[in-house]
């Protein structure tokens, strides 16, 4: 089946559409920093105050939001902040790891050169950030959130599949609000940094179920960590 080219181009954003675009950049950030925190009410007149913003363009960009997870749009009661929970977590974990590991497998088989020198650039540029904020060492620094995201979109960037890589990004935004609370309690014999590298040891050595392993322990790591912050029983070791 062959489909055919669009005649035309799509119109340029209209202003208030790339208002509403940049608006969910905005609360995406606030949510996943924690500034919003999670299951705030987020009411509109509030909210375009905030940001100075008008009411339509930020009601957008909460549909938008609403769409990727981070926000919930609730019969009557309008928007709010998705909740955390021991439930959630422990579910976004068990998913994510298995569309990693789905994702690296695919990687692993068929990437090649230049993914290979992705995965080794990006995880160069990660060992040279601090984990933490330099004005305050339990909260974790954007930049190296930034570096982070972008090392474990690279391990699977050679899947060849824009689905897993779709799928991979949603789960990695919901994960990165709780990492946030990973860090806040801490986990002195923890070295993410030889976790980082050992990933990137088995992914050369084009070692899938090495990989597979360690993305496991390495996301169990960090939901264990907020368990116990939390008061939560630790999760079951993952196997793949």
């Amino acid at each position: 089946m062959k489909f055919s080219e669009p005649d035309l181009a799509p119109p340029p954003e209209s202003g208030a559409r790339t208002q509403s675009s940049a608006l969910v950049e905005r609360v995406r950030a606030d949510i996943v920093t924690g500034a919003l925190a999670p299951g705030t009410r987020l009411k509109l007149p509030d909210l375009a105050e905030r940001y100075q913003s008008g009411i339509n363009p930020l009601r957008e960009a909460l549909a938008r939001l609403s769409a990727t997870g981070l926000v919930l749009l609730e019969d009557q009661k309008g928007f709010r902040v998705s909740p955390v929970s021991r439930e959630d977590l422990l579910d976004l974990t068990r998913v994510r790891t298995e569309v990693d590991c789905l994702a690296l497998r695919h990687a692993i088989e068929h990437g090649d050169v230049e993914w290979e020198a992705k995965v080794v650039a990006t995880h160069h540029r990660l060992t040279r950030m601090n984990l933490t904020a330099s004005s305050n060492p339990e909260r974790l620094s954007n930049a190296w959130e930034t570096i982070h995201q972008d090392f474990h979109l690279s391990l699977i960037s050679g899947c060849n599949s824009r689905w897993l890589i779709h799928f991979h990004n949603q789960l990695a935004e919901q994960s990165a609000r709780y990492r946030r609370l990973a860090i806040s309690f801490t986990d002195a014999k923890r070295d993410i940094a030889d976790e980082h590298a050992n990933i990137v040891k088995a992914v050369l050595a084009r070692d899938a179920d090495r990989a597979c392993q360690l993305i496991g322990s390495h996301f169990a790591r960090t939901t264990d960590i907020v368990l116990r912050g939390s008061g939560s029983k630790p999760v079951a070791k993952v196997k793949h």
